[in-house]
């Protein structure tokens, strides 16, 4: 069958990309092997424009957020869905120091709009040095939200490993088992390692973990001090994140769970905390912490969108416009690591152009 546009992935990254392809053109395929740890399946989803370790805004953070925030709510209203959704979200302060900073951060005016100072006590809540309130922050529930794609597009999706050695480029055509397509889009996340294609990019897998708990005792609010608490309804949350580039191990660990129980002791009384399950999953992480988006320096037509780490949520909707528009960042364009490109990397393109 002939095909506008081959998609390879289907988490966050693939799945908007289809959203906006499915706009130029009906004629697209998604190749997708389902895998329960990726990190689209296992996010929590929450979405804001801050660098809360450093109280600083993080890179292009009000412009992905804003833009990503329509994005979403657009999509809801055209599609009767209610996967996103605004959220109160208190940083709990480690120190007057950080309390400082976010004091002085909140009065300046490129600032005052995304944060503030919060003047009221937080029941339940060890919190000696105060809070403070991200103003712009929300969740996109993102495993409907990718079970919504897969239902919407279950025509255009094939679930199966993606065979590299099956790609052909003919006549500025791409065939691919039978099909052929004008685009090829590479979306894997952390599987783009394997990929001898766009492998010598460095994609840094990093894995995070997240446990469930049940508790009449926490907010029914986001709140963030060295772990976050998702209220994900029923008295129930999510509590994460680890970060963890050492461990490739496909399991999860008594080590990440000891660590997140101990920093969510740090803030509230264990003792109302019923631990409920854990889950993990790998993130695509880069060197430099910019995503990894562009055209293959010798295949043309050919796509990467990768190594967006935990922030797919609200980077993903306006990388995917501005490379659909032709006008990628500098900064995340594949072309700044052309000189890691190795030999083998050239043979195996080569080897697919007949």
């Amino acid at each position: 069958m002939d095909y506008e546009f081959l998609i390879v992935g289907q988490g966050i990254t693939g799945s908007i990309l289809a959203n906006e392809l499915a706009n130029i053109s009906p004629k697209f395929k998604i190749i997708n092997y389902e895998n329960v740890s990726s990190s689209s399946r296992v996010a929590a989803g929450i979405m804001h424009p801050m660098a809360l370790k450093r109280g600083t805004l993080s890179w292009r953070g009000k412009e992905f957020f804003e833009f990503s925030d329509k994005y979403y709510e657009n999509f809801d209203r055209l599609n009767g869905s209610e996967f996103y959704k605004k959220y109160s979200f208190f940083r709990i302060f480690s120190s007057f120091e950080e309390q400082n900073n976010w004091i002085g951060k909140s009065l300046d005016n490129i600032y005052e709009k995304v944060i503030s100072i919060n003047e009221n006590p937080i029941k339940n809540l060890n919190h000696s040095y105060g809070s403070g309130l991200v103003k712009t922050a929300s969740r996109l529930r993102i495993t409907e939200f990718l079970d919504f794609f897969k239902n919407k597009y279950s025509h255009n999706i094939s679930n199966n490993n993606f065979q590299f050695k099956k790609l052909e480029l003919n006549n500025k055509l791409f065939f691919y088992k039978g099909d052929s397509f004008k685009k090829v889009f590479m979306c894997q996340g952390v599987n783009a390692i394997q990929n001898p294609i766009f492998n010598y990019l460095p994609i840094i897998p990093n894995k995070g973990e997240l446990i469930n708990v049940k508790s009449k005792y926490l907010p029914n609010f986001i709140i963030n001090s060295g772990v976050f608490s998702l209220p994900t309804g029923l008295d129930k949350f999510t509590i994460g994140s680890t970060y963890n580039h050492r461990d490739h191990l496909k399991r999860n660990t008594k080590e990440a769970r000891e660590e997140l129980i101990k920093k969510l002791g740090k803030i509230t009384n264990l003792n109302k905390i019923e631990f409920l399950g854990q889950k993990y999953g790998f993130r695509p992480t880069t060197m430099d912490r910019k995503p990894l988006i562009g055209e293959h320096p010798i295949i043309k037509n050919l796509y990467i969108i990768n190594g967006m780490g935990s922030k797919a949520v609200l980077m993903a909707p306006l990388l995917i416009h501005e490379l659909l528009q032709n006008k990628i960042d500098a900064s995340v364009e594949i072309r700044r690591f052309s000189n890691k490109i190795k030999a083998e990397n050239i043979d195996f393109a080569n080897s697919l152009i007949h």
